[in-house]
């Protein structure tokens, strides 16, 4: 079957849950003996790329940002339709919304992930909420299934639309790295082993760096916080406890982070199944998480959740004081069966490759 992926900005994954997800996927489908296409913008194309099985559609999109994935994917749409003439298109999102009833009437089958509502961002005016939650609506009305990586987003899915979907979430990959890696950053950061708390993720509203930043400060805490993000490494700090790296987009040396932090603080809000906060799980690290239905459905009562820097603040405190006293390894076998059962890539590419057909 030849299948198309519209809706990542591009592969290889550089920065961005969707991007990890697009390669990992069409790897998989490979895998399975399908046809791949995953469109991409230009600015991938000189990334080395090591699955030639793979093939990548280079898509030239409109450089403004709030219309840079809606015109990606809707010329994307173009390409898929009348070039490639996929048998399948997989939807990462619903930027494609605009025109996925062309595929249909093509005799296309069409699935779309709907990812985390993106018009509830807080980034976006009321016009452009006005849109994407209009290419939402179309998007699930013409899809042929729905896909929902959280129950609580498949759950808005049937109480606004009234229409049944499928919950498949997202997989991790088992974290590893080598001594040197770690070495590096420890030397770079001045870092100790359990000497700092980490945050990644995108500087965008919705993550609340601001909340995890403050609350971090306001604790009696004396570790320092690492934020691996878009901000750039020369970014002026609030302390000289705050570090900011850049976007790091080593793998390895990005595990050797998540391995050796004290804690993880995870400030995001919208967005579904937040693929950062499996990747903590996988590195074993206690989680600080915003409190929202996403993140509670993940990590259920093996979270400590905050609100607001007030209770992060006191959360920091009350872990450093009673470190000792959590049950750490009911907590870490809690993520081991879920990270089996659960957040699995080969369960999660099955799931979707069953869906194809």
């Amino acid at each position: 079957m030849k299948v198309a992926i519209i809706g990542s900005r591009g592969i290889p994954a550089r920065y961005g849950g969707f991007e990890t997800f697009a390669e990992v996927l069409a790897e998989g489908l490979v895998e399975y003996g399908h046809e791949v296409f995953v469109y991409s913008l230009p600015e991938f194309q000189d990334i080395p790329f090591s699955a030639p099985k793979i093939k990548r559609i280079f898509i030239k999109a409109s450089k403004l940002s709030s219309l840079e994935k809606v015109s990606m994917s809707s010329l994307s749409i173009l390409r898929s339709t009348f070039s490639e003439k996929n048998d399948a298109i997989i939807f990462l999102g619903v930027s494609g919304g605009l025109l996925m009833w062309l595929p249909k009437i093509r005799g296309m089958r069409t699935l779309v992930n709907v990812d985390g509502l993106e018009w509830k961002r807080s980034r976006w005016g009321g016009f452009i909420k006005f849109a994407l939650k209009s290419l939402e609506r179309m998007a699930v009305k013409w899809a042929d299934v729905v896909v929902a990586d959280a129950v609580a987003i498949g759950e808005y899915v049937v109480s606004e639309y009234n229409k049944k979907y499928e919950f498949i979430p997202y997989g991790v990959d088992v974290c590893s790295y080598q001594p040197q890696d770690w070495q590096q950053l420890k030397e770079k950061y001045q870092l100790e082993k359990n000497g700092y708390y980490l945050i990644v993720g995108r500087h965008v509203p919705e993550n609340n760096f601001d909340i995890s930043t403050q609350g971090f400060l306001q604790s009696k805490s004396q570790k320092k916080l690492i934020i691996v993000s878009n901000l750039k490494e020369t970014e002026e700090s609030p302390s000289e406890r705050v570090i900011f790296t850049g976007p790091i987009y080593d793998r390895p040396k990005l595990y050797a982070l998540r391995a050796n932090a004290f804690a993880y603080i995870h400030g995001h809000s919208v967005g579904g199944t937040n693929p950062s906060l499996l990747e903590a799980i996988s590195s074993r690290n206690i989680v600080l998480a915003y409190d929202v239905p996403y993140n509670r459905e993940v990590l259920r009562e093996y979270g400590y959740y905050y609100k607001d820097k007030k209770e992060l603040s006191k959360q920091i405190d009350f872990m450093e004081k009673d470190f000792e006293e959590i049950d750490k390894e009911k907590i870490f076998k809690y993520y081991e069966k879920i990270l089996q059962e659960k957040y699995n890539w080969a369960i999660v590419i099955s799931k979707y490759e069953s869906l194809l057909h």
